[in-house]
């Protein structure tokens, strides 16, 4: 292909408005960036505040202690429920009775249930 003055070169009416209007939001959008980049180096900047900080930490230090919290009764409650799926697979293997540790282990599962909604 060769271009030259005698090279056509056709497109629509449609192609270029697209162009253009492309083109000019482009331009916009440069010209706003550069003014907002302006307006923030004359701006302070900005600092965070010894107070929010500390709340922050505070917050933070709750939801961490509430978080272990759950997890200890979690973990208290899976050794209790397996516990008590040991003992129930004994009854079902040999047929005995429970010598009331299902009632022991239920009670457990109380308390635990009666200390997590304090």
């Amino acid at each position: 292909m060769k271009i030259s003055e005698n090279t056509e070169f056709k497109i629509d009416i449609k192609t270029v408005i697209g162009i253009i209007m492309l083109t000019t939001t482009l331009v916009g959008m440069y010209y706003t960036l550069q003014e907002d980049i302006q307006l923030a180096k004359t701006l302070p900047p900005v600092e965070v505040k010894r107070l929010e900080y500390d709340l922050k930490e505070k917050w933070n230090h709750i939801n961490i202690t509430e978080l272990k919290e759950k997890v200890s009764m979690i973990e208290e409650m899976n050794s209790i429920l397996s516990e008590e799926i040991k003992v129930l697979s004994t009854l079902v293997k040999d047929g005995t009775k429970t010598d009331g540790k299902l009632d022991e282990l239920a009670k457990q599962l109380r308390d635990l249930k009666s200390k997590k909604r304090k």
